[in-house]
């Protein structure tokens, strides 16, 4: 019986040795296939990835060369390649909107804006897009998105251009109110350069505002005293919101750097002779009796002249008030009474006004009158 007993054991011991080695011979066989079967699994992804960084680089190259058709052939392989790689997908909305192909750019960035509404490049093709299609709540909705959205790298400087972009796109749909918006916060977050200041100056100009344009004009001005842009549109500027000391000052500087620039050296020449005419009642009562005097005599001419070419009688009213006291006064009697000054001064203005409103334009001392009666009319308003 122990024999038997003995014998079963061994018989049992090699039983389960002889499965260890063939559990364990498995096993190395399972291990080695799996490795095997990674390596060539690896390999082959990367050989995919190979292959689709080949197609994406021709594809760029066939963009660049402004041969859409022939990118987006070459994108769809590399995707073909590399499923759901986003960078190829951006690629290829790209190219179908460089293709012309509106619509299908737009529902591809659409997909992808649906995974990443917050990626501030995605909203600005989708409201490059709109534009295109004419979309413009669509077009202001996305480019507000790129704004607000998400950059990598310079992001400041990128949501500071798309501001721009947005607000030239205003200033084309004359939405000129909601441009210059976006142009003075541009301008609010703004550094100091002058280019910078300079470009936000000219977009401001064409909202219908000169005085902030003429503000980052002179901020330019700080940094680069001798700009001949900013110097030549801010002595312009001045010149245009009637404060033509100003505008002599720049101009003259603006001739000093461009010498052969004819329309500022023309606007310099009207900036000075409108201050020898000025009747600003800071002037000394002397200087301003004086300049009254020389001023009554143009503007008696221009009247005699309108009268005779309008013999309608439309001007009688203004006629009658030139044999006033207001045209009639002496020098002595100006000299020393302010108020007579100013009666003056309004009778001149007031005859500079209608008569071009009733007569041929005025030239040359007459037109630059009624630019200083227009001046004097504003200021009086704004001070009501």
């Amino acid at each position: 019986m122990a024999t038997n007993t003995e014998e079963e054991a061994g018989l049992k011991r090699r039983l389960i040795l002889r499965d260890t080695v063939t559990f364990l011979v498995l096993s190395a066989i399972i291990l080695v296939l799996f490795f095997v079967t990674l390596f060539l699994f690896r390999s082959f992804e990367t050989h995919r990835r190979d292959l689709a960084k080949r197609w994406a680089d021709r594809g760029l190259v066939a963009f660049r060369a402004h041969q859409p058709e022939q990118a987006i052939a070459d994108y769809r392989t590399a995707l073909s390649y590399t499923p759901g790689e986003r960078s190829y997908e951006l690629l290829l909305a790209e190219a179908l909107g460089q293709a012309g192909r509106t619509e299908e750019a737009y529902n591809y960035f659409t997909g992808l804006w649906e995974t990443r509404p917050g990626d501030g490049f995605i909203n600005l093709q989708l409201a490059r897009l709109s534009v295109t299609k004419h979309d413009m709540p669509g077009a202001v909705n996305f480019y507000h998105g790129s704004i607000f959205g998400n950059w990598q790298g310079d992001g400041v400087e990128r949501r500071r251009a798309v501001r721009l972009e947005l607000a030239q796109y205003l200033i084309e749909q004359h939405q000129l109110n909601s441009a210059k918006a976006e142009l003075l916060i541009a301008g609010g977050n703004a550094p100091n350069i002058p280019a910078l200041d300079i470009t936000l100056g000219g977009l401001l100009e064409q909202t219908g505002d000169p005085q902030d344009a003429l503000g980052f004009y002179q901020k330019a001005l700080v940094k680069e005293p001798r700009n001949q842009t900013a110097l030549s549109r801010a002595g312009q500027l001045a010149y245009t919101l009637g404060d033509y000391a100003q505008a002599r000052r720049l101009l003259g500087r603006a001739t000093r750097e461009q010498p052969q620039n004819e329309q500022d050296a023309a606007l310099l020449s009207q900036a000075e002779r409108i201050q020898q005419l000025s009747l600003a009642d800071t002037l000394s009562a002397r200087e301003r009796v004086d300049r009254i005097l020389t001023a009554r005599a143009i503007v008696k001419r221009r009247l005699t002249d309108c009268t005779a070419a309008s013999p309608d009688n439309t001007l009688q009213p203004l006629t009658s008030r030139w044999t006033g006291e207001a045209a009639t006064t002496s020098r002595m009697a100006l000299l020393h009474d302010s108020d007579k000054q100013a009666a003056a001064v309004q009778l001149l203005y007031d005859t500079e006004i209608e008569t071009s409103e009733q007569c041929a334009a005025p030239t040359g001392d007459d037109a630059l009158l009624l630019l200083l009666a227009h001046a004097a009319a504003q200021e009086e308003a704004r001070h009501r």
